[in-house]
């Protein structure tokens, strides 16, 4: 008995796309950001990251934890990390991110994509851990709830935002905010603040407000019929 496999359509709510990564970064405000605006539940989310050091620049390091996997694949690269274009790596659930790129080169440039495929009809929880830059020890954590939306719902339609970065963002805050917290409670040492500038977090968060800000006005206008929706 044979079987007949075939591939089904595409959902029609959610358009086939395609990116050209090296493109895509060029305009990217952000240290690291979503390809895609699929991030409903089953989605495969590939985002950019791209690094460059600089005399006196930092982009810090924190402790990440995510229930899916993360598959990260250097796509270009030159410096000290030219020998690591063409890698693929599978990193585990709990993982350092900390780019590799020397703070004092300019020469020193990443470019990776790090893709993890959404949770279907279960929890998706991710974890932020700022650790002491003198011991390793952990000094503040940040839980979120990463469950995404259903697929199919208006929600879905809608959702342009990758949430683990707005969430980072604020986890950062809150740790930045908090004086006692960044004070290490192993080794004395009192740490800086997180570099939130570098990875540009708050610019993503301001521009994601604006595009829902932005989708929202078109559906009242809509909503409003002919000569409501004002000049």
């Amino acid at each position: 008995m044979t079987t007949t496999r075939t591939i089904p359509k595409p959902d029609p709510d959610r358009e086939p796309l395609k990116v050209n990564v090296f493109q895509f970064v060029q305009s990217c405000p952000t240290t690291l950001a979503p390809l895609f605006p699929y991030l409903d539940e089953g989605s495969i989310v590939p985002c950019a990251a791209t690094f460059r050091g600089a005399p006196g620049k930092s982009y810090g390091r924190f402790q990440h934890f995510n229930t899916v996997d993360e598959i990260a694949v250097m796509w270009g690269a030159s410096g000290a990390q030219r020998r690591a274009v063409g890698l693929v790596h599978v990193g585990p659930k709990l993982h350092l991110v900390q780019p590799m790129e020397r703070a004092d080169s300019t020469d020193d440039t990443g470019l990776i994509v790090i893709t993890q495929r959404q949770a279907i009809g279960k929890e998706q929880r991710e974890e932020v851990r700022f650790i002491c830059e003198k011991c390793d020890r952990r000094l503040f954590i940040y839980e979120l709830d990463a469950t995404p939306v259903k697929r199919g719902t208006k929600q879905a339609a809608g959702t342009y935002a990758f949430r683990t970065l707005i969430e980072t963002y604020e986890a950062a805050k809150r740790f930045n905010a908090d004086e006692a917290a960044r004070k290490c409670k192993s080794c004395g040492h009192q740490n800086a603040p997180f570099p939130i500038e570098a990875w540009a977090w708050d610019i993503y968060t301001n521009q994601s407000s604006i595009a829902r800000t932005g989708t929202q006005s078109l559906s009242d206008a809509r909503n409003a019929g002919p000569g409501q929706a004002g000049h």
